[in-house]
């Protein structure tokens, strides 16, 4: 599984959607991250409680990176094309995110209402 950004800031505050993410950290699954989701992390961390660096190393300490390239790059620019018409907020990140979980055919795990509709997603 592919945790989110939405995911990793439900579980760092400690909410009811935060308990499951936790419930994945805590069990013996292999879990991805991509290099979107560290950004992501990272520089609202720095703009919020500053514990970027912290937050960094746990999320790298418990999950793979999926490394970005030609063929992710590729799926999320059609992924966005897809849905950018039909709904006129969806991020180039998300696709990004997405397009990494399907390359390991994995699913997203997210709170972010723009995945609902993907059947390679999980919704807390």
């Amino acid at each position: 599984m592919l945790l989110d950004s939405f995911a990793w800031f439900e579980y760092f505050m400690g909410t009811e959607k935060g308990e499951k993410v936790k419930r994945l950290v805590d069990d013996n699954i292999q879990l991805y991250t991509s290099p979107i989701v560290i950004a992501e992390v990272y520089s609202k961390s720095l703009r919020t409680d500053r514990k970027a660096e912290e937050r960094n190393d746990f999320i790298m300490k418990r999950c793979a990176m999926v490394t970005l390239d030609e063929n992710i790059a590729i799926e999320a620019a059609k992924i966005h094309a897809e849905n950018k018409m039909k709904s006129p907020d969806f991020g180039l990140a998300d696709a990004f995110i997405l397009a990494s979980a399907r390359n390991r055919k994995i699913k997203v795990v997210t709170g972010d209402p723009h995945f609902k509709n993907f059947d390679d997603s999980v919704i807390l």
